[in-house]
């Protein structure tokens, strides 16, 4: 008995084995997947499918936003859009959001002088 346990051992740590090898294979082509489609970070000028993993957006949106022109693009022959990385940099750089905790207050001068009038209006009325 000892000796089957052991065949059947060998044969379950053999095909583990198989397996990790396969897992492995598999994650590091995924990374390679992901190298690959992310090359466009050394790029100057992206076409329109890189532009969509750049900015982390979906292909009709991108495409909403160059057909409005809301966004920097570039169509040299008609059909193909092309962007140049250093404009969309700008272009997301337009509109800043602070959040509460950067928004200085300071007094308006409209509720100064709307103060200044109440306090002119009870002086003349004593």
């Amino acid at each position: 008995m000892a000796k089957k346990e052991i065949e059947l051992l060998s044969k379950r740590v053999q095909s583990l084995e198989i397996l990790v090898k396969e897992l492995k294979l598999e994650v590091v082509l995924k990374r390679i997947k992901f190298i690959e489609e992310t090359l466009f970070s050394t790029k100057d000028i992206l076409n329109a499918k890189e532009v969509c993993l750049y900015l982390d957006i979906s292909q009709s949106l991108l495409y909403k936003l160059t057909s409005s022109g809301e966004i920097p693009h570039f169509k040299p022959r008609g059909k193909m859009v092309f962007f140049e990385k250093k404009e969309l940099v700008e272009w997301i750089k337009k509109n800043p959001c602070y959040g509460s905790t950067d928004i200085i207050e300071s007094p308006s001068p409209e509720l100064n002088s709307t103060d200044n009038n109440e306090e002119d209006t009870q002086k003349e009325q004593h």
